[in-house]
């Protein structure tokens, strides 16, 4: 028998082969096998990591969804009820609950519920969970499984949940101290497994629920809200277009600091720094099997991808203090030449805040391993950003971009 591993997997590769001579697993045999193995072990792992992307990239878009539904609901009870109806819609489950820490009295009570008949939403509205059982549940900082007998006692009031029913709960921690929990239950636990998707994609939905709580408090509607959960899938989307999760915030480092050297003002490094974090948000709204093809797109899946800058600007078009930024998503990939997309303008037409972005991220796409090629070596993409210029790139960006790079340690790693 010969036996080969499966490299950075946990596993082998085993061939039996009985020979009355002894000798069949010759040497090049086994370098046979060692070569099957090899390309056996990176075939396994992109599909591995192509799952994992569009795993992460179904979590950004359900929590996309749950984030605009939430940036329209005004006061506290609202949000309350918006929490529980998308969250059993998103996670697909039977019943929801949120229950929250009293900020007079201190126990936890039940504020909101979904998947209940309207007679039991009323008894159950504002049910205390008894002391005992809030301190140890509220003693959780992560998503827990909690099982049908604790469930059965959350209450005293009547039972939340029946007897057959399980649930992952989320906890809650608000400003000024208080807390609460989010609850979502189904029949038994197959379609609740905590798997890493999942607990994922409650704990987004928590992020979220809290952020739109706190607010609900302070503000008269949920703008801040809908511009932190964008934010935060900015880097969510990254894992489902780029190997690294810092893509974003690199590109707005480095498009900061060539704003700093063109001497741009504070107002406009503000806006570089927005549009870089938010360049490619409208990713989002593009087919799987287009943004994670391992391979050269075709011209139809071309003009698929080049729609992108205009989904962006959509899709931050609801949050009013981004309204400066809008033109910076839709326009940082036209070209100095006027042979960009999406509207082909040219030269200073473009905003210099997307010709800085444009130039970053082209020299990060250069130098980042794809799935179909290689990364590029630093000093090759610096010599392409330098071909480039005066045609596809602001010239005076370019410029100070290469200096940058030649001054210090700032590519992409």
């Amino acid at each position: 028998m010969a036996v080969a591993p499966l490299v950075g997997l946990n596993g082998w590769i085993a061939v039996r082969q009985p020979s009355p001579f002894g000798y069949y697993f010759t040497q090049e045999k086994i370098m046979l096998l060692t070569s099957v193995c090899y390309e056996t072990s990176l075939a396994m792992q992109k599909a591995i990591s192509y799952r994992a992307q569009e795993e992460s990239a179904e979590v950004a878009n359900a929590l996309l969804d749950f984030s605009r539904d939430l940036a329209t609901a005004e006061g506290t009870e609202v949000v309350l009820e918006r929490i529980v109806e998308q969250t059993r819609r998103v996670m697909g489950a039977a019943r929801v609950l949120v229950c929250l820490q009293d900020p007079l009295r201190h126990d936890l009570r039940v504020k909101a519920l979904s998947g209940y008949e309207p007679a039991a939403l009323k008894g159950f509205k504002d049910a205390v969970i008894p002391d005992k059982v809030a301190r140890s549940l509220m003693a959780m900082k992560e998503p827990f499984v909690l099982e049908p007998h604790t469930l059965c006692r959350l209450t005293s009031e009547g039972e939340l949940f029946d007897r057959e029913t399980s649930a992952v709960v989320a906890p809650l921690q608000l400003e000024g101290g208080h807390g609460g929990l989010l609850v979502v239950g189904a029949r038994g636990m197959k379609d609740f497994e905590p798997t890493q998707k999942k607990i994922r994609l409650l704990s987004g939905i928590a992020d979220q629920a809290k952020l739109a709580l706190n607010n609900a408090t302070s503000f008269g509607n949920l703008e801040l809200t809908f511009l932190s959960t964008v934010e935060a899938l900015a880097n969510a989307l990254e894992a489902k277009d780029e190997y690294t999760s810092s893509h974003a915030r690199w590109i707005t480092d480095m498009s900061l600091e060539v704003g700093k050297g063109l001497g741009l003002d504070a107002r406009t490094l503000k806006r570089v720094e927005l549009g870089a974090l938010f360049h490619d948000i409208g990713k989002i709204g593009i087919p799987h099997n287009i943004l994670l093809k391992p391979g050269p797109l075709s011209a139809e899946e071309w003009d698929v991808m080049r729609s992108h800058p205009e989904l962006g600007e959509k899709i931050l078009a609801p949050i009013e203090r981004l309204a400066d930024v809008r033109p910076i998503i839709r326009h940082c990939h036209e070209r100095f030449d006027g042979k960009g997309y999406p509207d082909g303008r040219a030269g200073h037409d473009i905003p210099i805040e997307a010709r800085i972005i444009f130039v970053c991220d082209a020299f990060h796409a250069m130098t980042t391993d794809r799935p179909y090629r290689e990364r590029m070596p630093v000093d090759e993409a610096c010599r392409q950003l330098h071909e480039g210029s005066g045609t596809q790139f602001d010239p005076r960006v370019v410029d100070e971009f290469v200096a940058l790079i030649d001054a210090g340690p700032s590519s992409p790693g």
